[in-house]
């Protein structure tokens, strides 16, 4: 059975059912590390190379988007990325050695690289510039619940089903069905395969200004992903948390940034885009300093922190680059994912020699790093 719905709708629907499973899969892993770890009996740095694998293939997939962005519509390469998504999870579920897991972990993470480049884009493409706020604050906030439901997922799936993997097939399976979904509707108007103008290909961009708009969300992405995939691992270490009290903080993380994100997809704020992320960062840097030296539960209060800057730092990308969105974003969220896998190496190597307290400095460095870009990044030339 098909049916048919306007393409604004079609963008905004895949986009978010793309992103519930992306956040999903994204966070499941965090909670699971401590039994990755003694599965595949590995060391920190061993189990963190997991993570950078992840990070390096969706280091690819991000480059790669740019060039099959020109051959394909961007509906038609978020069905792909999801679809690569679900095999890559299977694969994860089933694998029998390490090796194999992280030959999986690559395709998942290719599928990353690509869904992060064209969720964003296809909401900013078809959504009202004065709406991009609110509409991408919504879509993250979709990840947010998602994040929200991973580690709880992650501690039931094996009271239910009993491996401790048993969550990586249940995301697989609901991968396939967003994929039949996307299949069974149609836009209409069609999407179409983007032309480049002559005044964007005549565009020459300043290294320095892609690295600084770049930094501002992919130091940010570092130090969250840091925070979400180390928290469990954190309290479990230093707390002596069992695999249960360990998902609660995970959860409470999220059930902070997912209630921060709904905030700004229902509200609009007086201040400027660039004001709200300065609020954002220093309020976060603040509360895992808490969280680090006070109370780990101030960790969690950093999920509502840093609630809005993603979406609102996209929408702040695409309104300062204008027709060039394209190629900023791509470059930002591939700039992103080098940042992710130097960190998950950098973090590994500081958790076996220094501990796992000191490694979440990494957090705090790259949250400066992101104030840093936000106020001081060149102006970008119309």
């Amino acid at each position: 059975m098909f049916f048919y719905i306007k393409r604004y709708k079609w963008a905004l629907a895949f986009a978010c059912l793309s992103m519930f499973v992306l956040g999903l899969a994204d966070n499941i892993r965090g909670p699971l590390f401590a039994d990755l770890i003694n599965f595949f009996k590995l060391n920190n740095t061993e189990g963190s190379a997991s993570f950078a694998a992840t990070s390096a293939a969706a280091f690819l997939g991000n480059i790669l988007s740019a060039p099959l962005m020109r051959v394909m519509t961007l509906a038609r390469l978020l069905i792909i990325a999801v679809f690569l998504m679900s095999i890559g999870l299977f694969g994860m579920g089933i694998a029998p050695t390490f090796s194999l897991y992280i030959i999986s972990a690559l395709v998942f993470g290719f599928s990353l690289g690509l869904m992060a480049v064209v969720q964003n884009l296809i909401v900013a493409e078809n959504v009202q510039t004065d709406k991009q706020p609110k509409a991408l604050s919504a879509l993250h906030a979709i990840y947010g619940l998602s994040s929200l439901l991973a580690p709880i997922v992650a501690s039931r799936a094996p009271e239910i089903f009993g491996p401790w993997r048993s969550s990586f097939f249940i995301i697989s399976a609901l991968c396939a069905v967003v994929v039949l979904g996307a299949l069974m509707a149609y836009a209409e108007p069609v999407f179409e395969i983007h032309e480049h103008t002559q005044e964007q290909k005549d565009l020459k961009t300043p290294k320095l200004l892609l690295f600084a708009i770049g930094g501002i969300f992919a130091f940010y992405v570092t130090a969250e992903i840091l925070v979400s995939t180390r928290l469990a691992l954190y309290v479990r270490t230093y707390f002596n948390m069992d695999l249960e009290h360990s998902s609660n903080y995970v959860t409470y993380f999220f059930a902070f940034m997912l209630l921060g994100r709904m905030v700004f997809a229902f509200k609009t704020f007086a201040s400027s885009l660039k004001q709200q992320m300065n609020v954002s960062l220093v309020a976060s840097i603040f509360c895992l300093l808490l969280g680090l030296y006070v109370h780990p539960f101030f960790i969690t209060v950093v999920g509502l922190t840093m609630a809005p800057f993603y979406p609102i730092s996209v929408a702040y990308i695409s309104e300062k680059t204008g027709i060039h969105k394209r190629k900023f974003i791509t470059f930002a969220l591939s700039f992103q994912s080098f940042c992710v896998i130097t960190m998950h190496l950098g973090v590994g190597f500081l958790t076996d020699r220094y501990g796992l307290f000191y490694a979440f400095g990494v957090g705090l460095l790259s949250l400066v790093l992101s104030l840093i870009c936000v106020n001081f990044h060149p102006k970008v030339s119309s």
